[in-house]
């Protein structure tokens, strides 16, 4: 007799089980045992780290661990834990049990298990630079009447949110005026305040910030990291609008200076929990903080692709999530020579893996590209159930 055999993808278990006939009454239950998880969790006392690596061991999984953990010769390592959801249940409840706050980190792998299933309807975030020096399009939209035609086309095309900037914060552009910078949003946001549309206002400017947001715009996308205006976070608090915290390191005349990192996910993943958790002290909601890690501030070519391949890890810190690629250098890199379209449809193909990646807002230069990829998206994956 001839065998076949093949893989299916996790999130196509329920389905494949109902297909070779399997119980509908235990369908559930079953899907949990074929749905599998890979956890990290990080710098744990080694007396922790052995009773989570027994308790996995005894629900049929395994962590690893530093090797001088067993030896008793390090106090502290980083964990990683994989196993299917059914496991990594059992094991948060065996925790939930144990003293050396081993409550916490089953409340915390409960909390990933939770992510593994979050549902998911990206938004398109549309770049209006009214700027003469923005790195692709400078220059474009920079007066009134260009910029409001811009607008329209974006909204037409399917931008949930209109993102606007009066300032280039590519490497290496110069700051400007904050009194100008205003100048040139105000009649922008005015017009489009008459508009159905979400609006963000793309400034490091707490200044700039505050009168944006007594026009009645939603988003404040900040690139600084909260290392530019120590007055931004004052402003934020004392408002209702949701805050876009944007992973970067120095400022653009010199950003390409600090990409040095030893560990690139795990230390922009620290970097922005430390600064968000940082957020939630000075009293600014949970639900109004976005992430952002910044692609193309601070970081190298490779460093941008190690980034994008690792996306879905920056789900873990429990916010919204933005993500904006679009025309960027290390998209260009692929490319000998790159014009918009080209620079465009490659950025179509990354706000393809991004949805993939459960990001929660996109943001990009054509909009109509990346409404094209997620309308495929949809086709694929959002199809009516097997049930």
């Amino acid at each position: 007799m001839q065998f076949t055999i093949k893989t299916i993808k996790n999130n196509e278990i329920k389905n494949e089980l109902l297909k070779i006939g399997f119980d509908k009454a235990y369908i559930d239950y079953a899907a949990l045992k074929h749905d599998f998880l890979t956890l990290k969790i990080q710098n744990i006392p080694s007396h922790v780290s052995t009773i989570i690596k027994q308790t996995a061991l005894s629900k049929g999984c395994d962590a690893g661990v530093h090797r001088d953990v067993l030896l008793k010769q390090i106090e502290n390592s980083s964990l990683i834990l994989s196993g299917s959801i059914k496991q990594l249940k059992e094991i948060a409840k065996s925790l939930s049990y144990q003293p050396f706050g081993l409550k916490n980190i089953a409340k915390l792998i409960e909390d990933e298990i939770n992510l593994h299933y979050k549902s998911h309807s990206p938004e398109i975030m549309g770049i209006l630079n009214v700027t003469k020096d923005s790195f692709s399009d400078g220059g474009k939209f920079f007066e009134l009447k260009e910029a409001l035609i811009q607008a329209e086309k974006l909204i037409t095309e399917g931008a949930d949110i209109i993102d606007v900037g009066a300032e280039s914060t590519r490497p290496n552009a110069n700051p400007i005026e904050v009194d100008f910078e205003i100048e040139k949003l105000t009649p922008v946001i005015k017009e489009l305040k008459k508009q159905n549309i979400k609006i963000s206002i793309d400034t490091r400017n707490h200044k700039t910030a505050k009168k944006m947001i007594e026009l009645g715009v939603d988003i404040i996308n900040d690139v600084s990291n909260l290392n530019y205006d120590n007055n931004m976070v004052e402003v934020i608090k004392n408002s209702n609008v949701c805050y876009v915290l944007c992973h970067s390191r120095g400022i653009p005349q010199n950003m390409d200076e600090f990409c040095n990192y030893e560990n690139l996910a795990d230390e922009i993943f620290d970097e922005l929990h430390k600064k968000s958790q940082f957020l939630i002290n000075e009293g600014i909601e949970k639900e109004r903080i976005i992430i952002d890690v910044g692609f193309g501030f601070a970081k190298n070519i490779e460093q941008n692709f190690e980034l994008l391949k690792r996306i879905e890890e920056f789900n873990s810190l429990g916010f919204k999530n933005l993500a904006g690629v679009s025309r960027k250098r290390f998209i260009k890199s692929l490319v000998d020579e790159a014009n918009l379209e080209t620079l465009d449809e490659l950025t179509m193909l990354a706000s393809f893996y991004l949805i993939q990646k459960n990001v929660d807002i996109i943001r990009v230069h054509n909009v109509q590209k990346t409404k094209m990829a997620l309308d495929f998206y949809n086709a694929i994956y959002l199809q009516k159930p097997y049930l």
